[in-house]
């Protein structure tokens, strides 16, 4: 009965070196299965989309070209508007609750 035990074991080695896995008599626990996943690596960092230019880094790079981000410009001029009509934002620290601590 032990030579067939031995028999099966050399069999067992054999297909191991044929198949390239692990030869591993005793059953130990020795991590394979998670060695043997592939990378995910890759995966991770192609989950999150790539930068975007926008308009203020192109403006950033080529400041000599004096370009005007209209957006921008229109967004300055309400504000600059509503300032005039008393309709803007207070300055920083004359607000609401700063008003109530003065009381």
């Amino acid at each position: 009965m032990s030579q067939a035990t031995t028999r099966l074991a050399q069999l067992t080695q054999l297909s191991c070196k044929v198949f390239s896995n692990v030869y591993n008599p005793t059953c130990a626990r020795t991590g394979n299965k998670i060695i043997r996943q592939r990378l995910i690596g890759s995966t991770l960092t192609s989950y999150n989309p790539k930068k975007l230019v926008h308009f203020r880094d192109i403006q950033a790079l080529y400041p000599q070209l004096g370009l005007v981000n209209l957006e921008e410009k229109e967004r300055l001029d309400e504000i600059a508007r509503r300032k005039r009509r008393g309709k803007g934002a207070p300055k920083k620290g004359q607000g609401k609750r700063a008003s109530n601590k003065k009381k």
